[in-house]
This record gives structure tokens, sequence and C-alpha cells, in this order.
């Protein structure tokens, strides 16, 4: 389209360069009567080209702002919604700080009974404060299982939509001749309590999407068990 507007432009002004010519050599034959009125006519057009042709081109120039100001403005909304997605998507994982005292023991618990396993808990739940945004907290457990249980017991608690680690883990074969096969397990189980969450502060809709993922986790949970 600009490409059009600049070859009839041109054009234009080739035809006005050829009709002051016309004008110069009548004029040089003293009939300058002749003309006067196609003079100013010819004048006036040549000066509107000129003022159309600099609106044109701030047009041009606007237009290719607000292109550029949309563009900017489409990736920081994506930025965003990414941004935002992916706080919702993570935040909801780590427990709250209010439930520091028993949430991390209770969970190792529900995880066991899942497995049909048995826990042995080993002296109190450690914590580290000395990270200003959040509270680390670890936890040992020892039990007994054979190799395969255990390499699967590790890979069930890897895919929990809660944020429980395994940090370390040490394994001891049995000597007794009734228990050949199974091994002394112990292992630190380790979450995170960031003391502040951010999330529902800074979106109104927050309650709505939450609610949202749980009962999207609970349709998927019910479609598994089917």
């Amino acid at each position: 389209m600009a490409a059009d507007m600049k070859e009839k432009a041109a054009k234009m002004q080739e035809n006005l360069k050829k009709g002051f010519q016309d004008i110069q050599t009548v004029a040089q034959e003293g009939n300058v009567k002749l003309f006067v009125k196609q003079f100013v006519a010819v004048l006036v057009v040549f000066l509107l080209l000129r003022y159309a042709n600099g609106k044109f081109d701030d047009k041009v120039r606007n237009f290719n702002g607000q292109v550029d100001a949309i563009r900017v403005q489409q990736t920081s909304e994506q930025e965003y919604q990414a941004n935002k997605t992916k706080l919702l998507s993570l935040e909801p994982k780590f427990p709250n700080i209010e439930s520091k005292n028993e949430w991390l023991l209770s969970q190792i618990l529900g995880i066991f009974k899942t497995a049909n396993i048995t826990p042995q808990i080993e002296g109190q739940q450690t914590e580290d404060t000395s990270n200003s945004t959040f509270v680390a907290a670890s936890l040992r457990v020892n039990t007994e299982m054979g190799f395969t249980p255990f390499a699967e017991f590790l890979a069930g608690i890897e895919n929990l939509d809660e944020y429980i680690k395994v940090t370390e883990f040490s394994i001891a074969k049995q000597q007794e001749a009734s228990k050949l096969g199974v091994n002394k397990v112990s292992m630190r189980f380790n979450t995170i309590f960031p003391k502040e969450k951010i999330a529902k502060g800074l979106f109104k809709d927050y309650d709505k999407i939450i609610q949202e993922q749980q009962t999207q986790k609970s349709s998927k949970r019910k479609g598994g068990k089917k």
C-alpha cells in the first residue's frame, strides 16, 4: 500500500514539473494571464501534495508505532500470564508455614500407608531457618523393603504433587536367612515451607483458579482408578 502511494506521488510530482515548465515558457512570451488560474491551481495542488505526503508519512510512522506498542503489550501480557500460570502451579505444592510442625510427618505417614509399608520415625523434625524466604524441614525414617519395591517407592514420591523429596538414603542387606532379599533402608525426607505465599495477594481470581486445579486433579485421580 505504501509503495502504491509513493508511486502515485512520484507521477504527480513529475506532472507538476512539466506544468511549471509550460508556465515558464508562456510567461517568457508575455502571456502570463493565460496561466494565472492554472498556476495558482497547480501551486495549491503542489502544496497539498506535500502536506498530504507529510501527513501520510506521519500516519505510517504512527501506525508502525502503534503496531510496535501492541506487540510489546502482547509480549508483556504473554510473559505476565506465563509467570502467573507458573506461580499458581508451583506455589500450592509447597505447604503453609503455619502447619510446619505436623505437615511433613503427616505426609510421610500417608505415603507409607499407601505403599503398605511400616515406617519407623527416627528422632525429631529438624529445621533450617537461615534462608530469608523459606524454612527447610527434614525428618529421617527407617524401614525394610526389597530393591524393586524401594525403587518404585522412590518413583512414587518423586511424582507427588506436593513438594516432598528424599534427599539421602542408605540400604543395607539383611543377614538373617529369614529375611533374604529384604534390606534395611534409611531415608531423609525434606520439604520447604515458604515464609510468605504471594499468589493469593497478587491475583484476584486466585481462589477460583485453585479450585479449578483441585477439581482437575480429582478428576484425573478418579480416571486413573478406573
